[in-house]
């Protein structure tokens, strides 16, 4: 019976890490904590252009194409990349927003964040030096 619980909570366990795979990051100065996922939402779809606390905000992405970005959207919106990058098309037509900065990879990103105060992205789970903190995890849609 014990060992039948054990396997029930390792097995929740893994379950939970496997499941908040993608860090939301900002530079370590700045002075917001958390972030709720709307608000992760109006930074990334170009809905705001500013942190809760006011704070100009710099959104950066990954490259169309990549799965990391791919995933990301799918699982901050319920969209795919495609429907993210018709969303875009359409803003820069109109002349409204520019889009995201793209970088090629995580560690491109991590040090773009960590050089930037205004900067917010997101990475996969993994050990971050101290120059950026998480403000939001996010997990992929089941």
């Amino acid at each position: 019976m014990c060992i039948k619980r054990l396997i029930i909570l390792l097995s929740l366990f893994i379950g939970s890490l496997a499941q908040a795979d993608l860090l939301v990051i900002v530079h370590k100065d700045n002075s917001l904590e958390r972030l709720e996922r709307k608000q992760v939402v109006d930074l990334f779809m170009g809905r705001v252009t500013a942190f809760p606390n006011g704070q100009s905000a710099q959104t950066l992405d990954f490259r169309a194409g990549t799965p990391l970005r791919a995933r990301f959207y799918k699982a901050l919106t319920g969209k795919s990349e495609a429907q993210v990058d018709a969303y875009w098309a359409t803003l820069i037509f109109a002349g409204r927003m520019s889009p995201p900065k793209q970088y090629g990879d995580d560690q491109a990103i991590i040090q773009a964040v960590a050089e930037n105060p205004a900067a917010i992205a997101y990475v996969p789970r993994q050990a971050l030096p101290s120059t950026v903190k998480v403000v939001m995890e996010l997990s992929q849609p089941e």
